[in-house]
């Protein structure tokens, strides 16, 4: 994860030093530059935007998927407390005791 990180940012900045560059060396006007980057800008909003919901779906689907293993480890390991207990009953003033039942 570290490592994407750093691509990306190591990326984003040679991106907007090369832009910087580009536009001081254009011999397009300074009007002509703003809406190209503004452009681009918009371009680059809408495929961040797309990213961001795909992963964020990813994530939310990951996650499920785990809860769902960690409640099915859990139903597997741990007893049923109800059938665990169907034989026993509590009087009052008595400690619990067990019915053994006669098939």
């Amino acid at each position: 994860m570290k490592r994407v990180l750093g691509t990306l940012l190591v990326s984003a900045t040679a991106f907007a030093g090369g832009m910087v560059t580009a536009l001081l060396l254009s011999p397009k006007s300074g009007e002509v530059n703003r809406r190209w980057v503004s452009k681009q800008g918009k371009k680059t909003k809408g495929i961040l935007e797309e990213k961001s919901r795909k992963w964020r779906e990813d994530s939310e689907k990951r996650i499920d998927r785990f809860s769902k293993g960690v409640k099915r480890t859990l139903k597997d390991s741990v007893p049923n407390l109800y059938e665990a207990t169907e034989d026993l009953y509590f009087s009052e003033g008595e400690e619990v005791e067990e019915i053994t039942r006669h098939g």
